[in-house]
């Protein structure tokens, strides 16, 4: 638990979207333009001359120094750090919270964007960053990266790298284990995400205007990964950013900032345990969420389901249910944005676009909010939980990845093991090239295994049903049969 001498603020926010109807603008025009709104919305500009880092969680775009380039803009000369894939995005502001309380920072901004969509209109018309200030110096920026990678050398061996592929499989163990048929399992799916479409309907700055008419002229859209379509994932291909801003009450003060202005972060806590997929023994357990629920009523003596407002990280349906589930959110709405398929979901930065409508929805009611962050298929979890009102004079900053870690049952993995074994889960993938089934399945000796194929008689017998809990015969080359 922090309890630093001066109470740290979240003075400003900003989440923007650039619509294809704009003129074009550089990816780091949109980050700038996200800085700017946050400075505005703390009410001082001169938040950024004490601005001393910049945290940029990595994007799709080939800048190798985003931060630089964003110093030049705004004239300051401010530590620029990268947080690489694989680093949970609430970890970001985690770090930043444990900096400036720490006076390693007296304030510190955390920016992310991205233009896919315009990288995909426009290719190489897209516009370059021009105006720059050649009397400040270029830094190389620090790097902070994941201590493994969130997906396995079994699965990456065998082509099973797709988050829509391993959220599918994730999501076809559920069915099964809640005795859901196909069809059921689909109408739940477009149940859950029609609720998010009318959610995006309403709130500013959404990426798919209109979402429920959308849906109803396009329909869910072309299959990805069963049963799955496109319409029901994450949507990378936008243009936005947004930004946050980290100090204290007395530099936030200082220089003209006003307290109706700021939320005070309560608490994150955050579970860094890796267990890949196909190693889980049960795929539809978190262990992670469950007890970071757990903890966060122990150390703030609040339940998560007392928060007003939640934003649940939204990158799959399962992904929602299975966080909603695991910390008790029942029968209410779990997002204000309308989550990452029609609100946009900006290529690993979409915790920032989160926290920012949280902030503003927290500060117009008075009241507190709840925000999550995700990393690989439900690998890596964090939780924040933010307030209008000044709480004690302490955050509460955790880390439950050890007891995580000794909770989680598993199920080792091995390559080229053959015969009689059980279908733990299934799903299709689809690419324009072709259609490929993917099993998890496991043997008598409780190892595991992943097969494929893409036999068209074998895709097509999956597409109608999964097979969970059935018995194939796995032969030595991989291949497998009934």
């Amino acid at each position: 638990m922090l309890e630093p001498s001066s109470q740290i603020v979240i003075a400003g926010t900003a989440n923007l979207t650039w619509l294809p109807e704009r003129e074009p603008i550089s990816m780091i025009d949109l980050m700038c333009e996200a800085i700017e709104n946050a400075l505005n919305d703390a009410g001082s500009k001169s938040l950024i001359d004490v601005a001393d880092q910049i945290f940029i969680p990595k994007g799709t775009w080939d800048n190798k120094n985003p931060g630089s380039s964003i110093n030049e803009q705004f004239g300051i000369q401010a530590q620029n750090v990268l947080f690489d894939l694989g680093v949970l995005q609430s970890s970001l502001v985690k770090r930043a919270i444990e900096d400036v309380a720490n006076a390693r920072s007296k304030c510190t901004i955390l920016v992310g964007g991205e233009i896919k969509e315009q990288q995909k209109r426009l290719g190489d018309l897209v516009p370059k960053l021009n105006n720059t200030n050649a009397s400040i110096p270029n830094q190389s920026p620090e790097w902070v990266r994941p201590d493994e990678l969130v997906i396995s050398r079994h699965e990456i061996d065998n082509g099973l790298i797709r988050a829509s592929d391993q959220y599918a499989l994730i999501e076809n163990a559920y069915a099964y284990k809640n005795k859901l048929s196909r069809q059921q399992q689909t109408d739940l799916i477009n149940q859950e995400w029609e609720r998010m479409a009318t959610i995006a309907d309403s709130a500013k700055g959404a990426w798919r205007k209109n979402a429920t008419e959308y849906l109803k002229e396009k329909g869910w859209g072309r299959p990805v990964s069963d049963p799955y379509h496109s319409n029901h994932v994450t949507q990378w291909n936008v243009n936005q950013a947004a930004a946050i801003i980290i100090t204290t009450e007395e530099i936030a003060k200082t220089h003209g900032s006003s307290s109706h202005n700021w939320v005070y972060p309560e608490a994150i806590i955050e579970s860094n345990n890796v267990t890949p997929l196909t190693e889980r023994k049960d795929l539809t357990t978190c262990e992670g969420i469950t007890t970071i629920r757990e903890r966060l009523e122990v150390l703030t003596g609040k339940p998560a389901s007392s928060r007003s407002v939640i934003e649940l990280y939204s990158c799959f349906p399962i992904a929602v249910r299975m966080q909603s589930e695991g910390l008790g959110f029942f029968n209410r709405d779990l997002s204000i944005t309308g989550g990452m398929t029609f609100a946009g979901g900006p290529f690993n930065n979409f915790t920032l676009q989160g926290l920012s409508c949280v902030a503003k929805k927290v500060r117009e009611q008075e009241s507190d909010g709840l925000i999550t962050s995700i990393s690989g298929m439900l690998t890596k979890q964090g939780l924040m939980t933010i307030n209008a009102k000044q709480n004690a004079n302490n955050i509460v900053l955790d880390d439950v990845t050890e007891l995580v870690k000794k909770q989680t049952k598993t199920v080792p993995t091995r390559s080229g093991i053959s015969g009689e074994m059980s279908i733990i889960s299934s799903t299709v993938s689809h690419s324009i090239q072709t259609a490929q089934v993917f099993v998890i399945a496991e043997s008598n000796e409780n190892y595991r295994t992943i097969v494929t194929s893409k036999k068209r008689e074998d895709v097509q017998k999956f597409i109608r049903a999964t097979h969970v809990g059935e018995e194939i015969n796995v032969k030595p080359d991989g291949t497998f049969e009934f």
